[in-house]
């Protein structure tokens, strides 16, 4: 039997499931104008919008904070490959294709042509139907290879918003709110110093809170700059 430090074992008991809800959804110039879109849906110049941004950015977050507005189905590759069109808008007219980017990864040419087929009756009948689409992407449509061009001119239609790394104030805001949630009061200085060190990815900074928490549950020592230190 595997004995397991009582310390340690709390520790991982504390670390809670993410929730994306607006009120969570820290907003700075690097995300404002995406937060901004998500808010005024259904006020939209266009049914389709492509949200780009880095891993870690907060395009889930949006994403998801979109899909409890609207019920809105999310469509992973497995899922868009199934899909049968007969009837299918019937009872669905909100979407979410995730990273789209990885619909194109690690597939043939035939393959490909497709699911770029597939992809374009999908938008066009997205008009049709009056249904919306959110698409998430870490590049920028150019990149995805596409090579149909109706489907090219489609996306090109839609709108098309990027959040930025995070700047500094996010980064500190977002530092500040995750210490908060483990009822760690934490020190200005550290929170500089966190942010000055890491990487500008907000769940890089989930994982180092996560680590300062864990570490100081198991050595028993109060959060200060020396024990951070040691850590990152």
């Amino acid at each position: 039997m595997v004995h397991i430090n009582k310390n340690i074992q709390l520790s991982l008991n504390l670390k809670k499931k993410r929730i994306y809800e607006i009120d969570n959804f820290l907003v700075s110039n690097s995300n404002k104008e995406a937060f901004e879109l998500i808010n005024r849906w259904p006020n939209w110049t266009t049914r389709k919008v492509i949200i780009l941004g880095d891993n870690g950015t907060g395009k889930t977050h949006l994403s998801t904070i979109w899909k409890k507005k609207t019920s809105a189905t999310i469509l992973n590759i497995k899922k868009f490959k199934k899909i049968k069109f007969e009837n299918f808008f019937l009872k669905k007219n909100f979407f979410i294709i995730e990273n789209i980017e990885l619909f194109f990864d690690k597939i043939n040419d035939k393959e490909k042509q497709e699911l770029e087929k597939k992809l374009l009756h999908f938008y066009n009948l997205i008009e049709e139907t009056k249904s919306f689409l959110i698409i998430t992407s870490s590049k920028s449509p150019k990149f995805w290879g596409i090579k149909l061009p109706d489907l090219k001119s489609r996306i090109l239609s839609s709108i098309t918003v990027k959040i930025k790394k995070p700047d500094d104030k996010l980064l500190s805001l977002v530092l500040v709110k995750l210490f908060h949630d483990k009822q760690i009061l934490i020190d200005k200085k550290i929170i500089k110093f966190i942010v000055y060190r890491s990487e500008r990815s907000l769940n890089n900074l989930q994982k180092i809170v996560d680590k300062i928490d864990e570490q100081s549950l198991i050595a028993k020592k109060k959060i200060n700059i020396n024990f951070v230190k040691k850590l990152i």
